[in-house]
């Protein structure tokens, strides 16, 4: 499930970026990891088991992970701002991570 997440599609040539908390869990086990970079090609990364859920938190990161796409589209006069992801894809991009990293099969 998506927590919080950004995206700038930027469009004309130009590459767009991402960044999103989404949170896997199987049983008692929950996992929490970010989503973040190209939005063609995001990295994934898992955050450790003690890190708080703290919504506002994540939106002020989320603000500053997008920030520079933004400047640097703006600068360059296209029209952008920070959309809200699919939640289906975000979590598509962890399930792919999870599948290509630990051979799970996240449903």
């Amino acid at each position: 499930m998506m927590l919080s997440g950004g995206i700038v599609e930027a469009g004309g040539g130009h590459p767009g970026a991402v960044s999103a908390y989404v949170v896997y869990s199987a049983g008692r086990e929950s996992r929490l990891f970010k989503v973040k970079g190209d939005a063609a090609s995001p990295g994934v990364t898992e955050l450790g088991a003690a890190t708080t859920l703290d919504l506002k938190r994540f939106q002020g990161e989320l603000d500053e992970d997008l920030a520079p796409t933004l400047a640097a589209l703006k600068k360059v006069g296209a029209a952008v701002g920070v959309a809200t992801p699919s939640s289906s894809w975000v979590c598509d991009v962890v399930r792919l991570h999870l599948k290509k990293t630990e051979g799970l099969d996240v449903t």
